[in-house]
């Protein structure tokens, strides 16, 4: 089958890039044909497909003026993108389309281009933009839903993205504009949630239930991941690796922290721009891994650990301590971490500060043990590679018999 895999970076930015890329690599190894869209930037992999990328734009400190300003133009509509998206089309003539995603940095006008031939469009959603501008539905430290069934008047109202008025009142915008236009209702034959958790918020606030499928993500490992390395640190640590925030709870954890003097917090990732890196003797600042090093990481740690509230759409952090055979500590509230998460098998998820103490002093003691093997091997079982290309598969021959 061909098929045109499109995601806003082609590089491990965040969570959702990173799923794009395995799922790249996945369906290749399983003998399709795949082309890849995407924006041009200094830290994208090579591709045979760049010449179709866009150019690049954002909406940091770390992008130009007129980067910045294109940028938002293309929240809208792009003839850059409507170009190259038709060029590419008409080059590689794929089966379907599967979008990751696509706002702001691509424009969700590609839809338009990619439906008028008649091509399928899956989509998978990693986040809530779909449904509210503040696509993390968490808000100055709690759940965010003021902006449901289509008040969107309120992101401008609350500043509910990064407290910024002017950010505010441009996702309102782009939230009207498309829900006008009918830009994902019209052109998506189909969305991937990874966890029942994000369908049902989805579903709740207007996307249609027969067109929502859940297939969990799954995790791309092999048996020499899961030893442990000789030369990383022998001290137990707990582990936090990803976006070092203040929305993921980071500061939270900290917190926690300084009532555990015996146990050291080691902290991995970039560190967003507000957010100011502590001096406790027990917290250890590793920088941005790679994935060869974090793995060690993990697999040295006593446990991984977050702080977040958020309303977690799947846990990629959760599924990747797991595969390594490590116990996952975080709270009950953040989302679909239940649905990973087992107390008592496989982690820990509390209901407060408190009850995570708690916790981590029994680790620490000894009085809870956590069978390495069993955890790795349950992992395997349920988000396997094989189960997700099954899974996938079978929606996109779906999708493509459909539309002939």
């Amino acid at each position: 089958m061909k098929i045109l895999e499109i995601n806003k970076f082609y590089f491990p930015k965040g969570g959702a890039d990173k799923h794009f890329l395995d799922v790249v690599a996945l369906l290749e190894s399983a003998g399709h044909e795949v082309a890849v869209f995407s924006m041009k930037h200094l830290k994208n992999k090579k591709s045979r497909w760049e010449k179709y990328f866009v150019s690049t734009v954002g909406y940091t400190s770390e992008y130009s003026l007129a980067e910045k300003i294109k940028g938002i133009f293309r929240m809208f509509f792009s003839l850059e993108a409507k170009r190259k998206i038709n060029k590419l089309l008409d080059d590689f003539n794929p089966d379907v389309v599967h979008i990751h995603n696509i706002y702001h940095q691509l424009s969700p006008m590609i839809l338009f281009e990619i439906k008028k031939r008649g091509i399928p469009i899956v989509m998978t959603v990693h986040d809530y933009k779909l449904v509210n501008p503040n696509y993390n539905l968490y808000h100055n430290g709690k759940f965010y839903n003021r902006c449901q069934n289509e008040r969107y008047y309120q992101c401008l109202l609350d500043r509910c993205v990064k407290n910024s008025r002017a950010k505010s009142f441009l996702a309102m915008l782009e939230m009207y504009w498309h829900d006008i236009l009918g830009t994902y209702r019209k052109n998506i034959d189909l969305y991937i949630c990874p966890s029942e958790f994000m369908k049902n918020i989805l579903v709740k606030r207007g996307l249609n239930e027969k067109k929502v499928k859940v297939v969990p993500h799954f995790i791309l490992s092999d048996k020499n991941e899961n030893q442990e390395d000789e030369n990383s640190p022998r001290e137990k640590y707990a582990l936090y690796f990803g976006r070092i925030s203040k929305s993921k709870g980071v500061e939270n954890l900290i917190e926690i922290f300084k009532d555990i003097p015996e146990m050291k917090l080691y902290l991995a990732g970039g560190v967003e721009k507000e957010f100011e890196l502590p001096k406790e003797k027990n917290v250890v600042y590793l920088g941005e891994l790679n994935q060869i090093m974090l793995k060690k990481y993990i697999s040295n740690s006593a446990f991984i650990v977050s702080g977040s509230r958020l309303p977690e759409t799947f846990g990629l952090v959760a599924l990747e301590a797991i595969a390594q055979g490590k116990p996952f500590v975080g709270f009950e509230a953040a989302g679909a971490y239940g649905e990973i998460i087992q107390n008592g098998v496989n982690g820990f998820l509390a209901k407060d500060e408190g009850e995570i103490v708690k916790f981590i002093e029994k680790i620490i003691r000894s009085e809870i043990f956590f069978d390495k093997e069993k955890i790795c091997l349950d992992a395997s079982n349920k988000y396997n590679k094989n189960v997700y290309i099954s899974q996938f598969e079978n929606i996109l021959y779906n999708l493509v018999k459909k539309g002939k």
